[in-house]
């Protein structure tokens, strides 16, 4: 075949030697994005003259739309993220593609020290697509064992293995969970003042980011991200970037798909989704505890704040007494009731009056306590926890809770159903979790965004009731 015509794959990209002008127009049109949340910062300020006029006005005009191709028209080559293949292959299904992907990472032992659970079925069938595959996200719904699948995938594929995770708690679990199965002469860290790498390496993107070089170097087989909706961060995308030419990258995550347009990236980074097991999945295979969502009125007092979702949130929960009694008896009720309970809120003003007022930890993720929270909650030494969404709304382990509120009023889907997520592991005899939510009846915009969650509910389950 001509050089000049030629189509190649590897590990890290596709290169298109004189592209058709479909193949150029697929470029532009499917691996472009507009960065909502930053339009929306543009709109806002484009209503005053100050604002158009201001140096952040036109850092964020020039960021707000990205591409994830290069294209030089003197030489006449496209190129773009690996991770696009599947993508790419569909819309041209008849090019000649040379697939020079291969496997890298020297074949080495690593036994057990302490041999975890068996997997489920589900768990087994994203086990063995993942070693028959180069690049893909996993989407299993929070509790359906995303890191047990990780430590028997880094036992099968029998190679050097980085996980990177998005925060010091959410890899401090995961490194925990490496250690107890092979062993601490086995198990680095890297990150938060550690940088031990070994056969299996667990590491913090903030720090992996700025390292990257190191680990491209370190004969690996196999990356991990985990939480990969994070993936469109420039630290993550970084890191998928420049360990490109690893044999093997899978992305974790319970919500493959993002609010602010940039979802096009976690496919960049990782790859397709190549198998999706979600909360209603689970629920209704009895893999998860069954919710059971009741959502209720409350005639708040304060102004109707138009377009402006933070000034409803202290208008109409932070500084409204009637919301926060009505959150706090809620609490209190369900605790008295022997239930476990988990408050989740926004603001850690909320939170920690909260905690003061029912004499129940406050789980911030700004301590080292937090983790310490969770797990009492866990072992039943508590009633209940608060938690801000940040620390308790994604990657840790919360396993004994009966009773979820949320009192964290979050709008866009991701979070929505990492939050659900957090009251549906089973355990012991748990079969079910009851969740309560609030309609601000005071606040035109925050009941519009509760009746978005109850729409979001009602796709889990048909047992949501409005009072």
């Amino acid at each position: 075949m001509n050089d000049t015509k030629m189509t190649v794959l590897t590990n890290a990209k596709i290169t298109v030697h004189a592209p058709s002008k479909e193949i150029l127009a697929f470029a532009k049109t499917q691996l472009s994005y507009t960065d909502k949340s930053k339009e929306y910062q543009l709109n806002k300020m484009a209503s005053s003259a100050w604002g158009r006029n201001s140096p952040l006005f036109t850092k964020l005009k020039s960021e707000v739309s990205g591409q994830l191709y290069k294209y030089d028209p003197v030489s006449s080559v496209l190129e773009f993220s690996s991770g696009f293949y599947e993508l790419f292959s569909n819309q041209f299904p008849g090019l000649p593609v040379e697939d020079r992907r291969c496997e890298t990472g020297s074949v080495i032992a690593l036994p057990w020290a302490d041999k975890p659970y068996d997997m489920r079925p589900y768990q087994e069938e994203a086990v063995e697509l993942m070693l028959s595959s180069r690049r893909g996200v996993v989407n299993f719904a929070t509790g359906l064992g995303k890191t047990l699948l990780s430590v028997h995938l880094i036992k099968r594929n029998k190679k050097r293995a980085l996980v990177v995770c998005p925060s010091e708690s959410v890899a401090s679990q995961f490194f925990s969970i490496l250690e107890k199965s092979f062993g601490s002469n086995r198990v680095g860290f890297y990150g938060d003042g550690k940088k031990k790498i070994k056969d299996i390496t667990v590491g913090i993107a903030a720090s992996i980011s700025k390292n990257v070089t190191e680990f491209a170097n370190n004969d690996l087989g196999l990356v991990i991200v985990d939480e990969t909706h994070h993936t469109p961060a420039s630290t993550f995308y970084a890191i998928a970037e420049g360990l490109g030419d690893v044999g093997k990258m899978f992305g974790l995550t319970a919500t493959d798909y993002r609010s602010d347009g940039k979802d096009i990236m976690i496919t960049g980074g990782c790859g397709p989704v190549i198998i999706r097991r979600d909360i209603k999945w689970g629920v209704d295979n009895g893999w998860l505890a069954e919710p059971y969502f009741i959502v209720q009125s409350v005639e708040t007092t304060g102004r109707d704040i138009k377009g402006d979702k933070l000034k409803n949130y202290k208008e109409h929960v932070l500084n409204c007494p009637v919301m926060k009694a009505r959150i706090e008896d809620d609490c209190r009720k369900m605790m008295a009731a022997g239930k476990s309970v988990l408050c989740l809120v926004d603001e850690v003003a909320h939170g920690q009056e909260l905690s003061r007022a029912l004499g129940i930890p406050f789980a911030t993720g700004k301590d080292k306590q937090s983790q310490e929270y969770v797990e009492q909650l866990n072992d039943g030494k508590i009633p209940g926890l608060i938690g801000t969404d940040g620390k308790i709304g994604e990657g840790s382990d919360t396993k004994n809770v009966d009773v979820l509120i949320l009192a964290n009023f979050t709008v866009s889907k991701g979070p929505v159903i990492q939050a659900v997520g957090r009251g549906l592991r089973k355990q012991g005899t748990k079969t079910k979790c009851v969740i309560l939510d609030y309609i601000p009846k005071g606040s035109t915009m925050l009941t519009r965004h509760a009746m978005m969650r109850v729409k979001i509910y009602r796709e889990i389950t048909g047992k949501v009731k409005l009072n």
